[in-house]
């Protein structure tokens, strides 16, 4: 299953990008240890060539507290600076969102073998040809969770990792920004378990 992400670009006419977690040093190919970027603009990067992640890499406080590389508190304390939400309405919002409690030593973006998930940014019709997929297969509607803090991070690579479903996310102006994302197109994360429902 390595060329995974080319039966769904083929299927889904979209490019996906392969995500894989280590927990300690492997095969990453050709891939190097990106410096001083987001999650979302590593997404956009990997398309042209495999990127590796650590700790080091994100300059993105909320990917950083994602992937478990920083703690509640310092997110807090970093998005309260910005304005962007009050103290009392950050701390209901995060217990709500997915991250890693064991964060692992690195993230690799299209490096070799069978990936965690896989994250495209897909056309509304590509999003309706997913879901009628995963309803003819377990034969119910698909439970969605959207949030606007750390969409893709958060929201799809965690999310689809740790709850082994798909996710949607239309992202934020950030990571429609550093990700290029269209304003046409939506995130999508799919976990390996997943791959058998939709690349068949």
């Amino acid at each position: 299953m390595d060329n995974i992400n080319f039966k769904f670009s083929d299927k889904f006419r979209s490019q996906w990008i392969k995500v894989k977690f280590y927990q300690e040093e492997a095969d990453f190919g050709k891939a190097e240890i990106a410096k001083d970027i987001r999650f979302c603009e590593a997404t956009k990067e990997a398309i042209h060539r495999p990127v590796l992640l650590d700790r080091d890499s994100i300059n993105c406080p909320g990917a950083r507290y994602a992937f478990g590389w920083s703690n509640k508190h310092e997110l807090l304390e970093q998005c309260h600076e910005k304005g962007h939400f009050k103290k009392d309405i950050l701390e209901p919002m995060l217990s709500s969102i997915p991250y890693l409690k064991e964060p692992f030593k690195y993230i690799g973006l299209n490096t070799p073998g069978e990936p965690d998930l896989l994250i495209s940014y897909i056309l509304p019709e590509s999003a309706m040809e997913l879901i009628k997929l995963h309803q003819y297969h377990f034969g119910k509607n698909l439970d969605v969770s959207l949030s606007s803090m750390m969409p893709i991070c958060s929201g799809i690579a965690v999310r689809a990792y740790l709850e082994e479903r798909m996710a949607f996310s239309f992202a934020c102006e950030d990571s429609r920004q550093y990700g290029q994302i269209d304003r046409n197109r939506l995130a999508v994360g799919i976990p390996q378990k997943l791959f058998p429902v939709f690349a068949n």
